[in-house]
């Protein structure tokens, strides 16, 4: 008899919690005005309770501050880099494949992170490239200062591991991020593959990075799509885990996350002076050959970090949205894994939609053609959105005048991207 009651008391408790998630899960759905300009927007769920929000005390790895630096033109002939003796380029699986090997070598080498001479205060810090040497068909190396290795002001003359004289050209000094050509005594450009270079912060060393910057040879069509097709990889499954939650991220906003991911690196001066389909090929070719790793070490002067640039107070911000979404707790590791990135920059562009669309003011400039989605949405991933009806009241079809500065070249840039490369756009 006891045991009769004991079954029926564990199934009505069953039943009551069953009932509880239900009613967790109930949502309530919103007001929304739509225009026809992009899909209906999926509203985000409210949470019912305020959520716990994990800080870290966990501060951004700096990249040393670039050298300023004459802008240094490159030869046309060091644009692509063929091998010497099959007069081919080498495929992107091949390319892959020489910097495993080249980061084994690096890491199985031991190399002082730095060099103390008793008479400075200051350390010096060195740097170690791997590149193939096309005569040997092996992978040597090469090994210079931190401060010779970032500086363009002129040729370093150097003595390979092997024993051989090479001549190494900055060509720009960006941290980790510095790509170089190599060349040997008979003038032949050798291929360099990757950097070993010393997180130092503080004085005191933080870890190593193995990094591959766009040195010439290593940016190929080839290498170039598989850059592109990393990004859109990450977005769209950042997108799936979403809807695992039961959040709909628009189709639209993915394919506009998709080319902010490349707008938030482009460097404004190279923007101005170069061509731009050559600064975005060496986007994607970073994506392409560090895949994960890529802008690790990319952090803003606002503190904005790794694939999506997003500060610290944002991501917080989305993750109090969201307690139901396991974002990463700790900003820098979410912001180092981009799938963990993208899932907030998403939620974070989504929201930012739903928000922009309840305004009468926006919803009357997209009828009228006088902003654009895309505008809207990239003006406001820069900037304050809160500000952007604001703008379109007071300044109607020059409402982009009145924006910030930086806003303006990062609004260029996205138009540039949107022209010239080219992405399929998502259906659902």
């Amino acid at each position: 008899m006891m045991k009769a009651i004991y079954c029926c008391l564990i199934i009505a408790v069953s039943a009551f919690s069953a009932l509880a998630q239900a009613a967790d899960d109930r949502r309530v759905r919103p007001r929304v005005v739509v225009t026809d300009k992009m899909p209906k927007p999926v509203p985000t769920a409210t949470p019912t309770a305020k959520p716990v929000v994990v800080v870290s005390n966990t501060t951004p790895i700096a990249v040393p501050t670039p050298i300023p630096q004459p802008r240094v033109e490159i030869p046309k002939s060091d644009q692509s880099f063929h091998d010497p003796v099959s007069g081919n380029t080498l495929s992107f699986r091949q390319i892959k494949s020489k910097i495993a090997e080249a980061k084994r070598e690096l890491q199985t080498r031991p190399l002082s992170t730095a060099a103390s001479d008793p008479t400075s205060p200051v350390p010096a810090e060195f740097v170690r490239v791997a590149y193939h040497d096309w005569k040997r068909n092996d992978i040597d190396f090469v090994v210079m200062s931190k401060e010779a290795f970032l500086s363009t002001a002129a040729d370093k003359e150097l003595i390979s591991e092997s024993g051989k004289r090479i001549r190494a050209r900055t060509i720009r000094g960006n941290g980790v991020n510095t790509p170089i050509v190599l060349v040997g005594e008979d003038d032949q450009n050798h291929l360099p593959l990757m950097v070993q270079y010393p997180v130092i912060r503080g004085g005191k060393y933080i870890e190593m990075a193995y990094y591959m910057s766009t040195h010439p040879g290593l940016v190929t069509p080839e290498v170039v799509n598989a850059g592109r097709f990393y990004v859109r990889n990450v977005v769209d499954l950042a997108r799936e885990k979403l809807r695992a939650k039961g959040i709909t991220i628009q189709p639209k906003i993915a394919d506009i996350a998709e080319r902010l991911a490349a707008v938030e690196h482009v460097d404004h001066a190279r923007f101005r002076n170069e061509e731009h389909k050559v600064v975005f090929n060496d986007i994607y070719t970073l994506f392409a050959l560090n895949e994960g790793q890529t802008y690790r070490y990319s952090v803003s002067s606002a503190g904005a970090g790794g694939m999506v640039q997003m500060i610290p107070s944002t991501y917080r911000m989305v993750k109090s949205w969201h307690p139901n979404v396991p974002l990463m707790p700790d900003f820098v590791a979410g912001m180092r894994d981009h799938v963990n990135a993208s899932q907030a920059m998403l939620l974070y562009m989504q929201r930012t939609w739903n928000d922009l669309i309840a305004s009468e003011t926006v919803r009357n400039a997209l009828a009228e053609n006088i902003a654009t989605p895309e505008q809207l949405m990239a003006a406001g991933y820069n900037s304050n959105p809160a500000r952007l009806a604001g703008y379109i009241k007071r300044g109607g079809a020059g409402w982009t005048n009145l924006i910030p500065r930086e806003t303006k070249i990062y609004l260029s840039i996205y138009e540039s991207i949107d022209r010239q490369v080219s992405m399929a756009p998502r259906t659902r």
